[in-house]
C-alpha cells in the first residue's frame, strides 16, 4: 500500500498511490529508505493477504488490473472480497466514464476555438 498522494519508484517498480501488487522479494524492505517509508506508515507491506486485507486493498485499488490480481490472492474470496471487487470495479469504471466526457468536452471545445 502505497499511503501517499504521489508515486514512488523502486528501481524499475513504480507504485500508484493505494493498492500495488508486486512479486515476494521484488523490494528491499531493509534498504534505510524504504525501512523510513515503511516506519512513518507511507508504505505498507503485506506478505498475508488474508480476506480482510484483500478487501481492503481493493478499495484502495486504483486499476481494475490491481482489482483482479488482489482478488486472486484469494482462493477462495468471500463475500466481502467480492463485494468489495464489484464496488471498486463499478467506481473505476464511472471514473474512466468521467474522464472520457471531459476529453470529449476538451476536444470540442478545442475544435471550437479553432473554427473561430
Amino acid at each position: 500500500m502505497n499511503n501517499q498522494k504521489r508515486t514512488v519508484h523502486i528501481g524499475s517498480i513504480l507504485l500508484l498511490p493505494g493498492s500495488n501488487i508486486v512479486a515476494d522479494g521484488s523490494i528491499d524492505e531493509t534498504h534505510p529508505v524504504i525501512r523510513a517509508l515503511r516506519d512513518s506508515g507511507k508504505l505498507v507491506f503485506e506478505h498475508k493477504v488474508t480476506a480482510n486485507v484483500a478487501a481492503s486493498a481493493i478499495s484502495r485499488a486504483s486499476t481494475r488490473q490491481v482489482v483482479d490480481d488482489i482478488e486472486k490472492t484469494q482462493k477462495k474470496p468471500n463475500s466481502s472480497v467480492k463485494k468489495a471487487a464489484a464496488a471498486r470495479r463499478t467506481e473505476l469504471d464511472e471514473f474512466d466514464a468521467e474522464w472520457e466526457e471531459a476529453k470529449k468536452k476538451q476536444q470540442e471545445q478545442q475544435k471550437a476555438a479553432t473554427a473561430l
